[in-house]
């Protein structure tokens, strides 16, 4: 699937990549020849949480650097890029994967709270985007994949928070695909994945693990940030080896003249949506699924 796509020379920040997704998004691309900035929050003890992985690279002959810092702080995220720059080159590549979870009732979560996760997920995806789009637009040339999410498409119960900081992801990366400068060749996706990881322990149970593994997510992400990739503004949602794109669909136009608002509201027909981010899953991971229905 992937045997013809070489990213040599190439540099990639992969932040959150210590482990789950962003760990097999990290190891994917070394594996084909890109420079990996590994990026991740330090351990409670303060010792580096991305040196593992980028230690399992270099073990493999690959070439990559940890970062250590959050994913929000503008200072982190200029940290990041001055290492890609120093070590390996200006970054081609941008994977934004950091991101946090808490299942929690809207009516019970404080404001403090809500802020916290949406200053990581949403935040922490505009520092990272502010940092390396003048390297980008200056070379012409980049990829760009957000992290998104069927909770923030379709809704997830105890999510609020969440959902509303993945659904940004969409707004931002089509808003930000109309920015590019004309003629650079800069494409922004979003991915929504579907996999085991620890953020997904909760709702996923462990003996899924290897069906529902990160490394069945990382080949879909890998297309997307090489140079064969010329979709921009997409949204794909991946997982157990299977992918598809989400589309935003409109149904068709009524005029309100054409009978009592009542009478016209009742006749807007939307198009087959899922009502939540487990139904839509459910096709993603059909096994899974099946077994549990």
């Amino acid at each position: 699937m992937s045997g013809d796509l070489d990213f040599s020379g190439r540099t990639a920040i992969v932040t959150g990549a210590a482990k789950g997704l962003g760990r097999a998004y990290a190891l994917w691309l070394a594996a084909r020849g890109c420079a990996v900035v590994a990026s991740n929050r330090p351990g409670p003890d303060g010792v580096s949480s991305a040196q593992d992985v980028v230690d399992e690279i270099m073990a493999a002959g690959g070439r990559a650097v940890a970062h250590d810092g959050a994913v929000q702080s503008p200072e982190a995220a200029a940290e990041m890029v001055e290492i890609a720059r120093s070590r390996f080159g200006a970054p081609d590549i941008f994977v934004s994967n950091a991101g946090v979870q808490a299942w929690r009732d809207f009516s019970t979560a404080t404001l403090d709270q809500m802020r916290e996760l949406i200053d990581i997920n949403l935040w922490g995806a505009i520092v990272g985007l502010k940092a390396v789009w003048p390297e980008m637009t200056g070379q012409a040339y980049g990829r760009i994949v957000l992290t998104g999410s069927s909770a923030g498409l379709w809704g997830q119960m105890q999510s609020a928070d969440y959902g509303a900081s993945k659904a940004a992801m969409v707004g931002l990366a089509r808003s930000l695909v109309l920015d590019v400068p004309e003629g650079a060749d800069i494409r922004i996706n979003v991915i929504a994945p579907a996999a085991y990881t620890p953020m997904s322990m909760g709702s996923i149970d462990a003996k899924w693990a290897g069906y529902a593994s990160p490394d069945h997510v990382a080949p879909v992400v890998g297309w997307l940030c090489s140079e064969h990739c010329r979709s921009s503004g997409g949204i794909y949602h991946a997982g157990a080896g299977n992918v598809r794109r989400v589309q935003v669909l409109e149904g068709p136009v009524r005029l309100l003249s054409g009978g009592s608002i009542g009478e016209v509201m009742g006749s807007l027909t939307a198009q087959p949506e899922w009502v939540s981010s487990f139904a839509s899953g459910a096709e993603i991971l059909p096994e899974m699924a099946k077994a549990n229905s």
